[in-house]
């Protein structure tokens, strides 16, 4: 079997802080105990349950915002992962006492940033993202003016002639690029600061650009929205694509009459978990 490993991969810089922040914390003996992760740090289930047996405490509900969330915390330590928070998740924290560790991404701290920065300033504001992710929680909890944008449809009802508009960091390049062209149509001079990160970026050309195989398997946690757009990068071209989380994943599948594969991963997924997918591809032969 023929494989091929796609470049880049491993740890972005924005999942690296992040860990990085949460191993010290939970070995330093200064922070007080408790230790809670305010909803998975990064998405991937391998490093959570990792960070778990390290001490952490994951607090996380399907359905329940990071601000509802809170209301489960009542002393100790409370590490925002590395999507960000909402306003009002930083003014719980402070009000109950808390000691805060941020590991917001960069990336994100700076759509938030001008978002602030364009709400100042009289703009109607526009974010591109997907609803009840983590990130987009964050930027839309800075105003209840701020508007989300899913798809074209949801530019239906709003006029305005001062319009700015930002993206979630890790939605796909080309469903993103056209949304941006049906805001451009309707709002000739509206501020287009499109904020796709660049690990997202570059893992998604490499998909787009890769050589003809029979599978390529995405590795990543499928809660991931970067490792979900790397899946779609790689239908969009025809190639037959599996979305895997680890080497069990990869053991339910048949592989009979595949005889190449290519292997991509989101920006959250440790490298030994590829290496294991590889080495037992290897054996599959």
């Amino acid at each position: 079997m023929k494989i091929s490993k796609l470049t880049p991969q491993g740890y972005c810089s924005g999942v690296k802080n992040a860990l990085k922040i949460a191993y010290e914390v939970l070995s330093s003996p200064t922070y007080p105990r408790p230790i809670y992760l305010l909803g998975s740090i990064i998405h991937n289930q391998n490093v959570i349950s990792d960070l778990k047996k390290k001490g952490a405490i994951l607090i996380e509900e399907k359905g329940k915002s990071r601000s509802e969330l809170m209301n489960q915390i009542s002393s100790g330590t409370v590490i925002f992962s590395a999507h960000g928070v909402s306003p009002i998740v930083y003014e719980k924290a402070k009000a109950k006492g808390l000691t805060i560790v941020d590991t917001t991404c960069g990336n994100v701290l700076l759509v938030q940033q001008q978002m602030k920065k364009y709400l100042s300033l009289g703009y109607t504001c526009l974010y591109i993202g997907t609803k009840g992710h983590p990130e987009c929680e964050g930027i839309l909890g800075i105003s209840s003016s701020i508007q989300l944008i899913e798809n074209a449809k949801d530019l239906k009802n709003i006029s305005s002639s001062k319009v700015y508009v930002t993206n979630q960091t890790t939605l796909s390049l080309f469903e993103t690029e056209k949304i941006y062209q049906e805001i451009q149509k309707k709002f000739p001079d509206v501020i287009i600061d499109n904020k796709i990160c660049k690990a997202t970026t570059v893992r998604q050309q490499a998909c787009l650009n890769q050589e003809k195989v029979d599978l390529c398997l995405v590795v990543g946690d499928k809660a991931s929205s970067n490792t979900k757009k790397l899946a779609l990068a790689c239908q969009s071209i025809s190639i037959p694509t599996l979305l895997i989380e680890d080497v069990e994943d990869l053991k339910t599948i048949s592989l009979e009459g595949i005889t190449s594969v290519s292997i991509t991963s989101g920006a959250s997924t440790p490298d030994y978990i590829v290496d294991e997918i590889i080495e037992y591809l290897k054996r599959v032969d």
